[in-house]
């Protein structure tokens, strides 16, 4: 605080010596006229006292020496002293020198100067974020805000009012406040619509339009204090492009099995639903169908097979690596002529012979089997049947 104020203030002392006497002791006449001219002395609070003897009675309180009318630091033309000398003689005062006086006096084109005596106060600044102790007159805010020449602009707050008057520890508190727009981006979820169609089978579904998400904005407004973040509101929240919605539609038409005419009634195989009905009526489900070429054998009374079966009707001979032994089959041919239930007992040469034969089929006797020849056939393959079935 006193660098500040030995750089820009001064302290007059209570009483002002006659400086005339010391100035007649360094210079001539003409720097006598110089420091004839009238001042005026005022205290801050109104009185004044105008002198040309340079011996006004001023107050006991510290000074600041303004700048004169002729553009002159009234510092340069009085002596200066420390109110707290009590003692002090004429001599030690500061006295003006010849050619400062000179100077004073060619350039003031007026009468008068003027010395205001000044009351400080010792405030603290938070200017937008940088805290600092500053020595300024006694006044307003304002004032010391323009002493300080602190400007302030349309997004700086201030935390009291400019017309407050000053005291020792006054704080004040300059925010600068600043808004940003933050612009993002969500993704828009599309919906599945599902519509019926006859066009297909119970079971079945099509996708006919493919599902695009959509996209929405949202704008949010943030406040900044003196560079921080401190909170955020939204100010618009819009779907900016709409999604599209899948649409998948899904088969009413009810399946109707496949009809196969054979010597022994109807058999309706439903592929969709993998089950065929014998010519009973009795509905089966089916995991494989296999088709091609089938072909007929027989063999001795109480022969074995190689499952350890007896060979018999019903007992047929397949490629294990394409029909596993033990498998339940449903047997019909291309031509309508139903085998039946059947079980994969046996095997031959015929899966080596480069046929294409799937199974061979026993009859009890050799014109039985002259009579079937070969035939293409479909093997369907049980799920869920006992070996009981095919005696």
């Amino acid at each position: 605080m006193n660098s500040q104020r030995k750089k820009k203030h001064s302290l007059l002392k209570k009483t002002v010596s006659a400086a005339v006497a010391s100035v007649f002791c360094f210079g001539a006449v003409a720097t006598v006229a110089a420091f004839t001219q009238t001042v005026k002395v005022t205290d801050g609070e109104g009185s004044a006292a105008n002198t040309e003897s340079y011996t006004p009675k001023l107050d006991s309180r510290e000074v600041s020496v303004i700048e004169s009318e002729v553009g002159q630091s009234m510092l340069s033309a009085f002596g200066v002293v420390s109110e707290k000398e009590e003692s002090i003689d004429e001599s030690s005062l500061i006295t003006a020198n010849t050619e400062t006086a000179t100077a004073l006096a060619a350039s003031n084109e007026s009468s008068e100067n003027e010395v205001v005596i000044n009351e400080w106060r010792s405030i603290i600044i938070n200017l937008r974020g940088e805290v600092q102790n500053k020595d300024v007159p006694a006044g307003t805010v304002g004032d010391a805000l323009a002493y300080l020449d602190i400007k302030l602009t349309k997004n700086d707050k201030l935390n009291v009012e400019k017309d407050m008057e000053l005291a020792d520890g006054t704080e004040i508190d300059i925010d600068r406040i600043t808004y940003k727009k933050v612009t993002t981006t969500e993704v828009v979820d599309y919906k599945t619509i599902n519509k019926d169609t006859s066009t297909l089978f119970v079971g079945e579904s099509l996708v006919d339009t493919y599902g695009v998400e959509g996209e929405r904005t949202i704008v949010t407004k943030e406040k900044y204090v003196n560079g921080e973040k401190v909170s955020e509101k939204e100010i618009s929240n819009k779907v900016t492009t709409k999604p599209v919605n899948e649409v998948v539609l899904n088969g009413t038409a009810e399946i109707q099995p496949e009809t196969i005419d054979t010597d022994y009634g109807e058999i309706e195989v439903n592929e969709e639903l993998g089950t065929i009905t014998d010519t009973n009526g009795n509905t089966l489900y089916y995991t494989d169908v296999i088709t091609g070429s089938s072909t007929a054998y027989t063999a001795e009374s109480g022969a074995i097979c190689s499952t350890g079966r007896e060979a018999r009707y019903g007992v047929v001979a397949v490629d294990p690596d394409i029909i596993p032994y033990g498998s339940i089959l449903y047997i019909v041919s291309d031509d309508g002529f139903v085998y039946g239930y059947a079980v994969a007992g046996d095997t031959g040469g015929f899966i080596y012979n480069g046929t294409g034969t799937v199974v061979d089929l026993y009859f009890p006797t050799l014109d039985e089997c002259v009579n079937y020849g070969r035939r293409g056939i479909n093997v369907y393959v049980l799920d869920g049947v006992s070996e009981d079935a095919t005696y």
